[in-house]
């Protein structure tokens, strides 16, 4: 009687201990009990006291239950102690695979915002043992699940391994990280591992084309140099700034302003143009002001702006926004456009319609329609901040400053979050801790945008519901129908294709938006690698800013664009159902262009999960504007 088995299930607290282990037996042989809704869990709250006085026997309850929960988390919670772990390592030398990789999966789980953890007696022949059944399989005779569960299991060892810190496992990882014929998720969890094992010599592998010529492991491998850095990763970071993707080029700058030397030379980026004043933002600045170095105070101060609090200002800011931004300038207002800036300001860090980060907190339910309320949360952060989102600031024993939430703290490591990655930090490498009196959230969030892309965003943060991401709808002339000075994209030379059909495609038949010339280039037929190159006229030689408008359509796929060898944007996802209509204007960083011809190539990478899979592409115009015209109307992003 599964009821007779739920009181049991239920009288285990109540029972002493020692008296606990036959019944906990019997439950757990209950296969039928295995999705039951309460049974497990009332199981397992019998049987949790119980592992760590005697885990040898725990773990034997564990490898005969028929209750998987219950097998998982015996396992986990074994794991969690170093005197307690030994069990469940020694388990693997004597059951099945599947038993293999569920003990070692707990164990990941359990491993999680831990260091320093004990090398259990068992691992090195647990590790051998796991190694030569891999290297035993025949794959001509073992099914693909047989060779898919071999794979799994070693990679799992391998995770234990370095965490364990045994290092004989490092070399292969790096091989596999640098091979460009090994599968991209295998190469990912190579420089995880190595990652996790703060292995010095991948650092140099990081900076290599074998690495940051693959778009896939740019912002890992970036994001990992924070720790495995070395003397010259700022130098070939900052030379390669104009091949990374919008992605990658945060990540990079999140990576350069950890350490005082590489803030100094971002800085100095900065101010020879290199890479804009307005992707430095207000967090990073505060980071490079914990440092306390007066240098990078004066950089600070010549290349990106004056750095003060002005607390008594706030309040008169947000006034003179609040008449600024009157019901008749809302309602003109794009969300399209604004969802398209919160993507790349707020989005990281805030979630809205279930998209965004889980730093801050979420703000679909949040007042968003009172104005007032939206531009003190924007404009002074700090004036109200829940201890849960004040910063915390760890300053390093090797001179590197980390700040962020914590997220986990063990014994041994706190687990930080910061705006862009999670960073597992040993305790003993911690020289000073310091709890923030600021928020994380960034203050001048607002400074960097013009005022339409500041009207944009909020009546995006005030909408009710969820709209579809778009730039600024295109400066179509109403007497001509185009756009002035553009390169309409049916007009365009092909220089290159390797797939499909190109052609102009008259849009007047779609009302949900309008086209530059009402036509637009349109590539059908191309699968995902597919190329096409187009030639792009320059009239005379200087620097510009590049707009563009796409088109969007319930089967366009997901197209990465470039300017001669510069990635201008390496994922624009032109999927939007049900409604055919254009991406709005996408403006690019500024590019010094030679008079003549130029090459924009166009190349299907993918498409959106809901899209139907036929990979179009539709190309509206292409517009070059002269940096020295751009003005507060423009966009750039």
């Amino acid at each position: 009687s599964a009821v007779v088995r739920l009181y049991l299930a239920s009288a285990l607290q109540r029972l002493p201990p020692e008296h606990r282990w036959d019944l906990a037996a019997a439950l757990a042989g209950r296969a039928e009990d295995a999705d039951d809704h309460n049974l497990p869990l009332l199981l397992w709250y019998g049987v949790e006291p119980l592992v760590p006085v005697d885990p040898a026997r725990a773990l034997q309850l564990a490898l005969q239950a028929k209750i998987e929960t219950l097998s998982r988390f015996i396992v986990r919670r074994a794991a969690a102690q170093d005197d307690t772990i030994e069990p469940a390592v020694a388990a693997l030398m004597t059951t099945d695979l599947p038993r293999q990789t569920l003990i070692m999966s707990e164990m990941l789980l359990s491993f999680e915002g831990r260091v320093g953890i004990r090398v259990p007696p068992a691992w090195q022949a647990a590790y051998t043992r796991i190694r030569e059944q891999s290297a035993q399989l025949d794959p001509t005779a073992a099914t693909a699940a047989e060779r898919k569960l071999h794979q799994s299991l070693r990679d799992q060892a391998d995770q234990i391994a370095v965490i364990f810190g045994d290092q004989r496992v490092f070399g292969v990882m790096r091989r596999l990280l640098t091979d460009p014929d090994q599968d991209l998720p295998r190469r990912r969890q190579a420089l995880d591992i190595l990652v996790r094992g703060q292995d010095t010599a991948t650092g140099e592998l990081l900076l290599t084309d074998a690495v940051l010529k693959t778009s896939e492991l740019q912002s890992p491998a970036v994001s990992a140099l924070v720790t495995l850095g070395t003397d010259h990763t700022s130098e070939v970071l900052l030379m390669r700034w104009k091949s990374f993707g919008e992605t990658a080029r945060s990540d990079v700058i999140n990576t350069l302003v950890s350490r005082p030397a590489w803030a100094a030379a971002l800085l100095a980026a900065v101010g020879a143009g290199q890479i804009p004043a307005r992707d430095l933002q207000a967090y990073h600045v505060r980071q490079i002001l914990e440092f306390r170095n007066p240098e990078l105070a004066g950089l600070l101060k010549q290349h990106w702006g004056e750095i003060r609090e002005p607390d008594a200002d706030r309040r008169q800011l947000i006034a003179e926004w609040k008449a600024r931004l009157t019901t008749a300038v809302l309602a003109a207002a794009h969300r399209g456009n604004g969802r398209r800036i919160f993507s790349r300001t707020c989005q990281n860090c805030h979630r809205l319609f279930g998209t965004g980060g889980e730093i801050g907190p979420d703000i679909t339910g949040s007042n968003r329609a009172d104005l007032e309320y939206i531009l003190e949360n924007l404009l002074d952060p700090g004036a109200v901040v829940g201890r849960a989102y004040r910063l915390t600031l760890l300053e390093l024993k090797d001179g590197r400053i980390v700040s962020g939430l914590v997220q986990k703290e063990t014994d041994s490591a706190l687990t930080i979050q910061t705006i862009n990655d999670r960073i597992v930090v040993p305790v003993n490498q911690i020289e000073e801790r310091t709890l923030s009196a600021v928020s994380i959230m960034p203050e001048r969030q607002l400074d960097p945008l013009s005022r339409d892309e500041v009207r944009d965003l909020i009546a995006y943060l005030a909408s009710p519901t969820q709209v579809a991401m778009s730039g600024p709808p295109a400066p179509i002339d109403p007497t001509s129908g185009r756009v002035p000075d553009a390169v309409e994209g049916e007009s365009m030379m092909i220089v290159e294709k390797t797939g499909g059909s190109v052609s102009g495609q008259s849009m007047s038949d779609f009302a949900g938006d309008r086209w530059s010339g009402n036509d637009h280039l349109w590539w059908t037929g191309a699968e995902p690698g597919d190329r096409l190159a187009l030639e792009l006229p320059v009239s005379e030689t200087g620097s510009y800013t590049i707009e563009a408008v796409l088109t969007r359509a319930p089967d366009y796929g997901v197209v990465s664009i470039s300017l001669g060898r510069q990635v201008l944007d390496a994922g624009i996802d032109l999927y939007h159902s049900p409604d055919v209509v254009t991406t709005g204007v996408l403006s690019f960083p500024q590019v010094a262009l030679t008079q003549g011809s130029h090459r924009l190539t166009l190349e299907i990478t993918g498409a959106n999960p809901a899209a139907v899979k036929s990979f179009m592409v539709g190309l509206d115009y292409v517009r070059l504007i002269p940096v020295t015209a751009l003005g507060d109307g423009q966009h750039s992003r």
